[in-house]
């Protein structure tokens, strides 16, 4: 999964789509206010199945959307690996289209406070929220503010706090960085690099056991979506329809009685 955060438009775009029932799926998830941050994770999503291989020749597929979409439309169903680009945007807050995901990751900061103790790529988290969710970050932001990379950190923070670790380098690419630290140079360094760190955690077929761990962060980060928006729950039409088709049978059956018995309407 890969997050990138800068841009003007608010769309959930598909880098990649590849069908194969051996098929793995790598997310590249991103919030963007200028267009940097999209194109970053454009061009990892499309690099994904010429840069990875696995050990047993299955397909990686690769989509790139909204950190907002993954939430809202895909029900924040994480992928082993997930690949994180994000920006702050005006006083450290988060761009278009990773708004609610920094809402997310600001409650799971209140809820559980910050553990600095799995911040260093390396935890082992047991059973929280996120086990099994492994992620890498690349930050984009302006060292000309004083709120420099405080959307990104709240992102790491949180994600480290509730059990997901990081993978690689946390990358950090400054607008306003000249020679050799130029943010265009060092995002290219980054995702030059940064494959070899990603290859250990797709090589091997995903197990039973991470297949459980995946399900139940999808399970509970959706739940908490839930409590945060309520908008976002589903209406049962089935139910709906079960509960007062019996109902409509009735007033059809009285309908129908008062027709055969020479009920009129009217004058």
């Amino acid at each position: 999964l890969v997050v990138v955060v800068e841009d003007n438009t608010y769309h959930q775009t598909r880098c990649s789509t590849m069908a194969s029932s051996s098929a793995e799926e790598v997310l590249v998830l991103y919030g963007s206010q200028t267009g940097n941050s999209e194109a970053a994770a454009e061009q990892l999503s499309s690099l994904i199945p010429s840069k990875l291989s696995t050990s047993d020749n299955r397909t990686l597929t690769s989509r790139c959307m909204h950190l907002d979409d993954f939430l809202e439309l895909e029900q924040a169903k994480w992928t082993r690996l997930v690949i994180i680009v994000c920006s702050s945007y005006g006083v450290g807050q988060a761009p278009i289209g990773a708004r609610k995901f920094r809402e997310v990751c600001d409650t799971i900061l209140e809820r559980f406070g910050y553990d600095d103790t799995t911040n260093d790529g390396k935890n082992n988290n047991g059973d929280k929220m996120l086990t099994g969710v492994n992620y890498a970050l690349l930050g984009l932001g302006d060292s000309h503010y004083t709120t420099f990379f405080r959307n990104p950190t709240t992102f790491e923070n949180a994600l480290s706090t509730v059990g997901a670790t990081r993978v690689g380098e946390l990358g950090k690419a400054d607008a306003s960085g000249t020679g050799n630290m130029e943010q265009s140079k060092v995002i290219e360094r980054w995702i030059d690099s940064i494959w070899k760190d990603l290859q250990p955690v797709i090589d091997k077929p995903m197990t039973e056991e991470e297949g459980l761990k995946l399900k139940k962060a999808h399970e509970q980060t959706w739940k908490l979506c839930l409590e945060l928006y309520k908008e976002w729950k589903q209406t049962n039409y089935f139910a709906l329809i079960g509960l007062f088709l019996p109902l409509g049978g009735v007033i059809v059956g009285i309908l129908v009685h008062l027709y055969l018995h020479g009920y009129t309407w009217g004058n």
